[in-house]
C-alpha cells in the first residue's frame, strides 16, 4: 500500500501589495466623495449668502421707497450719498372760500391765526409746523428750506412754513396758531401738511452702512455729515450693513411728478448683490 501524500495547508489572506491597493483606492473614493460633498455644501452656503443679500437689498429699498412717498412735495434733494425729504406726519384741506358768506378761511393777504378745516381733522402733534404750496423754486419764501421772503415777490416775512417758534393746534374742525403767520402761496388744490423736521439717510462706504436721521430742525444747505449738527442730534438708526456702493438720482418729471433713482450694491464674502429702484414721487402742491 502507498502512504498518503503530506497534504500542505495554505492560509489564505491579503498581501501587502494587495492592502496597499485597497487603501489608496480607498483614499480616491473618500477625496472625490468629500469634494462633491464640500462643493454641494459651498453652493448653498453661497445661494444662502445671496439669498439674505438680495433680502436686505429689497427690504432697504422699499423702506427707502415708502419713505420718499411720504415727502412732502418738493423737499426731495440729493448730495452726494446722501438724500434728504421732509416726512408727512398727516395733512388737510383748508377753506379758501367762505360757504354763504360764513367760515374761517385762510387770509394769504395778512398774517392769519386761524383757518376751518375740510373734511376730517388731522391729528397735531406737539411742536409739528404747518406747511402750504411748497414749491420747487429754491428762493426766500418759496420754498421750506429756504428763509421766509424779504419783500418782493412775495410779501415780507411771508413763507410756505410756520417758524418753528409757531404752536400750531386745533379747535373744533379749525387749524391755530398761536402767532400770526402769513403763507406765501396758496394750494390749487387747498391742501396743508403737518411736519415735525427733515429726516435723510446717509450712505457711507466706508463703514459700509446706510443710516436714518429724523426729526431735526429744516436747514438751508443739505446735512451730510453724521458727525456734525443738525445730523449729531438726530434720531438715527440703521437702515441696512454690507453696503460696498450706493447712489441716488432725482429727475423731475413735471410740475407734478419726479423720479427717484436709487441704486444699492451689498456684498458679503466674495458674493455681490447689485438692485435698482426707480420711485415715482407726487409733487402736487
Amino acid at each position: 500500500m502507498r502512504a498518503n501524500p503530506l497534504v500542505v495547508k495554505r492560509n489564505s489572506g491579503f498581501t501587502l501589495v494587495e492592502m496597499v491597493l485597497v487603501i489608496a483606492l480607498t483614499g480616491v473614493v473618500g477625496v472625490l466623495a468629500a469634494t462633491i460633498v464640500s462643493n454641494q455644501m459651498l453652493g448653498y452656503i453661497d445661494t444662502t449668502r445671496r439669498a439674505n443679500l438680495t433680502a436686505k437689498a429689497q427690504g432697504a429699498l422699499q423702506l427707502m421707497a415708502r419713505d420718499l412717498r411720504n415727502a412732502i412735495p418738493f423737499s426731495i434733494r440729493i448730495s452726494g450719498n446722501a438724500i434728504e425729504w421732509v416726512p408727512i406726519q398727516s395733512y388737510g384741506r383748508y377753506r379758501k372760500f367762505p360757504t354763504a358768506g360764513s367760515g374761517d378761511t385762510l387770509d394769504l393777504s395778512s398774517p392769519d391765526t386761524q383757518f376751518d378745516v375740510f373734511g376730517p381733522m388731522p391729528t397735531v402733534a406737539a411742536g409739528s409746523q404747518l406747511v402750504v404750496a411748497n414749491s420747487p423754486v429754491l428762493a426766500a419764501g418759496f420754498n421750506l428750506y429756504q428763509s421766509p421772503s424779504s419783500g418782493g415777490a412775495l410779501p415780507a416775512g411771508s413763507h410756505v412754513v410756520t417758524s418753528s417758534a409757531i404752536t400750531v393746534g386745533s379747535s373744533g374742525n379749525s387749524i391755530t396758531l398761536d402767532i400770526a403767520h402769513q403763507f406765501s402761496q396758496d394750494s390749487i388744490a387747498s391742501r396743508f401738511y403737518l411736519i415735525d423736521g427733515a429726516a435723510s439717510y446717509i450712505c457711507n462706504t466706508t463703514s459700509g452702512e446706510i443710516n436714518r436721521f429724523q426729526n431735526y430742525p429744516l436747514q438751508s444747505s443739505q446735512p451730510t455729515n453724521p458727525s456734525a449738527s443738525p445730523l449729531s442730534g438726530a434720531g438715527a438708526a440703521l437702515l441696512v450693513d454690507s453696503v460696498a456702493s450706493c447712489n441716488f438720482g432725482y429727475t423731475a418729471i413735471n410740475q407734478q411728478y419726479g423720479l427717484v433713482t436709487l441704486e444699492l450694491q451689498l456684498s458679503q464674502e466674495g458674493e455681490t448683490v447689485s438692485m435698482v429702484r426707480f420711485i415715482h414721487v407726487e409733487n402736487r402742491p
